[in-house]
């Protein structure tokens, strides 16, 4: 198993777990037919899975800082159901969360590289993740009882200030670290990131669910014609502008469907993704106008990067031995601040 600290756990941790689970399907009558196997150790979570007369069940324990994800999920499924497949148990204190297999993700079903990325299928799939978000408007309160983070649109200058200087002050040798060039560049860009924190803030779209995370692995595929696309893994998810859960979709299509875009932008005025993201702002027409919106998601966008950075910075301060493999990846993150969305 790779050796991800807290998360790379011995045999006192395995029983303890294997306990638990046992404990849980005597509960719930569930007849467990195998052992438990480690899927998967990355440095946000260990993944396990233990076959039984139910289907496979995956066990999920989540770095230090991601732990609420299990309370999370489970209030997710109460509010969106059918939506987001609800856990078997979860364990609060320790995060602990065992679920039924959902079957394919959406990038285990592509054909030909392309990680399913397709319009009609990333059309639908945004269609049904607004419905989600939509059905949490309101329920901001249980969310964040649940420990769902809130980052709202006013606080990215604040927070853009906070890691900035974080990011200056590590050696130069670490991954993490922006040079004065770096550092001077994205500060100049403060002014625009405050721009957008003020749009959001008084526009007319209310706080929601964002995923932060929303990318082919993380969407189950729908279980039969016409069923709707299932969503998992909210680790990373915060109580913010909606709109910003697009951002990793943004760089799924224009890499999957090769549209360049200049080094100082981010340009998403190809066609197909208008076409794709209008049907998703389509959802939230009873608060604004397509032409508004638009603008609310660019400004979104915008500043989605700099809650990808945090999130990444959080990470690694929990797993630093981590930073060898990933440390590249806030940095790359938070340079997107310096690049204005076209949308």
């Amino acid at each position: 198993m790779t050796n991800y600290g807290s998360l790379a756990r011995g045999g006192g941790w395995i029983a303890a777990v294997a306990t638990w689970i046992g404990d849980e399907a005597e509960r719930l009558g569930i007849d467990l037919r195998g052992k438990l196997t480690h899927g998967e150790t990355r440095p946000w979570s260990t993944v396990w899975w233990i076959e039984t007369d139910i289907g496979r069940l995956w066990f999920k324990e989540n770095c230090q800082g991601n732990r609420h994800e299990a309370t999370v999920h489970a209030v997710l499924a109460e509010i969106s159901p059918g939506l987001v497949d609800a856990p078997i148990a979860i364990e609060p204190v320790t995060g602990w969360s065992l679920t039924r297999d959902g079957g394919r993700t959406l990038m285990d079903a592509s054909v030909g590289g392309n990680r399913g990325v397709e319009i009609t299928s990333i059309a639908r799939l945004l269609d049904d993740f607004a419905q989600v978000q939509r059905a949490t408007v309101g329920h901001g309160s249980a969310l964040i009882a649940a420990g769902l983070p809130i980052i709202e649109p006013r606080e990215a200058p604040r927070l853009a200030r906070i890691c900035l200087e974080a990011m200056a002050a590590f050696p130069a040798a670490d991954p993490r670290h922006l040079t004065p060039d770096e550092h001077r560049r994205l500060v100049a860009a403060l002014p625009d990131i405050e721009r957008s924190a003020h749009a959001l803030t008084d526009g007319r779209v209310p706080l929601a669910l964002d995923q932060t995370d929303l990318f082919p692995r993380n969407v189950f595929v729908p279980r039969s014609d016409g069923a709707p696309y299932r969503f998992f893994d909210f680790a990373e998810a915060i109580w913010s502008h909606p709109f910003g859960s697009l951002v990793m979709f943004v760089w799924e299509l224009l890499h999957r469907w090769q549209v360049e875009t200049p080094d100082d932008v981010v340009d998403c005025r190809d066609r197909r993704i208008q076409a794709v993201f209008d049907g998703y702002l389509g959802a939230w027409t009873d608060y604004a106008g397509l032409e508004e919106l638009r603008v609310l998601c660019a400004h979104a966008l915008r500043i989605a990067p700099l809650w990808r950075a945090s999130v990444w910075l959080r990470v690694l301060d929990d797993v630093p031995e981590a930073v060898t493999d990933h440390g590249g990846t806030p940095k790359a993150w938070i340079t997107d601040l310096a690049r204005p969305v076209l949308l």
